[in-house]
């Protein structure tokens, strides 16, 4: 597990599986700075995690989500990926838009108590 993990807004099940290595479904012409994220899933021992399921969803550079924003693809920039024998995945994509995150509700006295900032900022470019 990871310290301070929190689950994002508008997750879907069931979004398209693209194996260990793939890109997150988006629409042809999608604006954003191209982003290329790899990984290895580990146990908590090191050993490494073939089969693990790594989901991906997030908003486009305008902050709308897919299936909870008019006009956007039903799967866009969100996809399951499957680790491979050795835990790891290589998922394309773009990078996020920043967004706040609720401050109300028991999200927001955990994000108060742990001392976060409430804006999940935008990585820098590459």
């Amino acid at each position: 597990g990871t310290k301070g993990s929190i689950e994002g807004p508008y997750y879907v099940p069931n979004a398209p599986d693209q194996g260990s290595t793939g890109s997150v479904p988006m629409r042809e012409d999608e604006k954003g700075d191209p982003l290329l994220w790899n990984g290895q899933v580990r146990s908590c021992d090191g050993t490494p995690l073939a089969g693990a399921k790594v989901e991906l969803w997030h908003a486009d550079d305008d902050g709308f989500y897919s299936q909870f924003a008019p006009g956007i693809p039903e799967w866009n920039l969100r996809a399951t990926f499957t680790t491979d024998d050795e835990g790891r995945f290589e998922i394309t994509t773009i990078r996020p838009a920043p967004y706040m995150i609720p401050t109300d509700g028991s999200c927001g006295k955990m994000i108060a108590a742990a001392g976060w900032p409430s804006v999940a900022a935008r990585a820098p470019a590459p």
